[in-house]
């Protein structure tokens, strides 16, 4: 009965937490992918006024032409080149989707991130491309000379996510430079996932943005705003290839939502989140230092994820069990790599949560090893 491309897909194991969530009686949750405040009341109200004011209907399919122009003041702003073109996505997510079916044929290839996205190569093996994977293991940056090494004459794509989901890395601007000279020199286009860049805990955050003619960008107003149900994302990039991109959204998408477009045109950019970005950085700095050594936590740069080590030689299925023994939700890392020797935790949770849940890892450290 089904179609044969669904044989090569499996369940996302993020979604598989989420159902184990609703089993548990109070669970110390450390898997969530979404920021935990609330948006801010001006959001809210924009939101909740659009829709008294009667935009609950389509919009074009590429979004709103202000909220479109606010996006790329805000990409020229930051990088100092304005992309060609803007185009409103139902999330990254829907921006993936799109990009990947404009770019790649049958049999085409596309450098992915180990540890990456779950997203990434299940999307990609779906539209029948040939995933080749570059590692980050172990300090979760890439090597540009790999990356040159992989490239063949129907390498397409080579994508990029920083900061990273799952390992809070933050690529180098040179290592990103040497990458897009490599996708420039064989015709190849970069997709640059970019929606965590409002969350970097250094001064050193680059993009390829401007360093390739062919650069799809990613990003959009889910994480920074706290608002992932509204499925409100964007892409950037050159204009055949958004137009393209604009074509598959009228026979899928067809568009964004609506009243989030333009509440998010109105107020979204004016807002400073700069206070929430520095709460995360405290979370960060306080599951570092007070995380068990023997988990060997790289200290995330950026996102709200780490991707801690297991303990000493402990198998993931025991490990997993032994969490969800403690009522404790992580993401094995098995979700994100080829390897099975680390798991992903999110600390965009309370304060109180945190500290509930670095001490029930601390715990099973003394149980396990």
């Amino acid at each position: 009965m089904l179609a044969d491309r669904m044989k090569q897909m499996k369940p996302s194991g993020i979604r598989r937490i989420f159902e184990l969530m609703a089993s548990m009686d109070d669970p110390i949750n450390l898997s969530i992918g979404q920021a935990h405040f609330d948006p801010p009341e001006a959001l809210i109200e924009a939101a909740c006024q659009a829709i008294r004011d009667g935009h609950n209907r389509y919009t074009v399919t590429q979004g709103l032409p202000e909220l479109n122009a606010r996006i790329l003041d805000r990409v020229e702003s930051r990088y100092s080149h304005r992309p060609e073109a803007s185009l409103v996505t139902s999330g990254v997510s829907g921006g993936l989707v799109l990009g990947f079916l404009a770019l790649l044929d049958p049999g085409d290839e596309i450098l992915l991130p180990d540890p990456g996205f779950t997203m990434y190569a299940q999307l990609a093996e779906l539209f029948g491309a040939v995933v080749k994977f570059y590692d980050l293991y172990p300090n979760w940056q890439m090597d540009p000379d790999e990356i040159a090494s992989l490239m063949g004459p129907r390498c397409k794509v080579i994508l990029l996510n920083s900061p990273s989901n799952p390992t809070g890395g933050v690529l180098g601007a040179e290592s990103i430079a040497k990458v897009a000279s490599i996708a420039a020199e064989h015709g190849a286009v970069i997709i640059s996932d970019e929606i965590y860049d409002e969350f970097v805990y250094s001064d050193d955050y680059a993009s390829a943005i401007g360093l390739h003619d062919r650069v799809l960008q990613l990003s959009g107003f889910s994480k920074t705003y706290g608002v992932p149900g509204w499925r409100l994302g964007y892409a950037t990039g050159p204009t055949e290839l958004l137009d393209a991109m604009k074509t598959i959204q009228q026979f899928s998408f067809v568009c964004a939502p609506a009243p989030f477009q333009v509440a998010v045109a109105e107020v979204a950019f004016d807002l400073d989140m700069s206070g929430y970005i520095e709460e995360y950085r405290g979370k960060r700095d306080r599951l570092v230092s007070d995380l068990h050594k023997a988990y060997r936590l790289l200290p995330p740069q950026g996102s709200f994820y780490a991707f801690p080590s297991l303990p000493g030689e402990v198998p993931e299925a025991e490990f997993m069990q032994a969490a969800l023994d403690a009522r404790l939700l992580v993401v094995p890392g098995s979700a994100f790599s080829r390897k099975d020797s680390h798991f992903r935790l999110s600390f965009a949770v309370s304060d109180e949560k945190l500290g509930e849940g670095i001490r029930g890892l601390n715990d099973l450290v003394g149980r396990l090893t």
